[in-house]
């Protein structure tokens, strides 16, 4: 075990902000700016996607750049590989695209403080940058216990040392779930409240499926690097 990388984990998580309510969370209104991250690797590159939408609903663009991979995938340390890459996605649309918006909040296709120390990639996010951030896992890195409803909103908690570090959630009747995390800033019940905002018909949030399909395309050389608009 890499004992260093822990201690920078941990010292790390320590500054991830978990409000104790609504109130004190970051909650969407209209006009904010929503980036949604994916990412696909190839040839020790990292081909990511941020997929733009302006709250409640209005797809703006994806945002595309690529990179090279310097850290060695090592389970439990998966935001130090994938995070620097996300925060150079960022940086460069930020660079590239100054007139237009700043994110309000960035959803990421992983995990937030449902990590055995507390610190998936999208914690990793909101402490680099200080935005709020979820994370919205596919598979889960912590066990549950429970029966989740197959209703659509039904959950079931995730705990770590009996505390609430996530939620299994059911986007729509009878699929599997996804799994929902505090980032930074954000209270879980927000947090599901959003990701189901953002999944009114498929299992995976729309924009991380937008996200996704841009990662894919950009990696198999079917899309350009740069900021593409969508035409609504």
């Amino acid at each position: 075990m890499n004992t260093e990388k822990i201690h920078l984990q941990n010292d790390l998580a320590a500054k991830v902000i978990v409000p104790n309510n609504k109130k004190e969370s970051y909650e969407p209104s209209i006009t904010d700016y929503i980036f949604s991250f994916d990412i696909q690797y190839e040839n020790n590159l990292g081909y990511v996607a941020i997929d733009i939408v302006k709250y409640p609903n209005v797809s703006v663009g994806t945002f595309t750049h690529k990179a090279a991979v310097t850290e060695e995938y090592q389970p439990g340390f998966f935001s130090f590989r994938e995070g620097p890459l996300l925060l150079a996605a960022l940086d460069k649309l930020k660079a590239d695209v100054t007139d237009v918006f700043s994110p309000s909040l960035l959803i990421v296709d992983g995990h937030g403080i449902a990590h055995p120390r507390k610190f998936g990639v999208a914690s990793y996010l909101g402490v680099k940058t200080g935005l709020p951030t979820i994370g919205v896992g596919k598979r889960t890195l912590l066990k549950y216990d429970g029966v989740l409803a197959e209703a659509r909103g039904s959950t079931v908690p995730i705990y770590l040392n009996d505390e609430i570090v996530g939620k299994v959630l059911r986007t729509q009747d009878g699929t599997k779930p996804v799994f929902v995390s505090n980032g930074h800033k954000v209270d879980l019940d927000v947090a599901c409240e959003i990701a189901l905002h953002f999944a009114p018909n498929y299992k995976n949030l729309d924009t991380i499926r937008r996200a996704d399909m841009a990662a894919r395309a950009f990696a198999k050389g079917e899309m350009e690097e740069g900021f593409f608009k969508y035409e609504i």
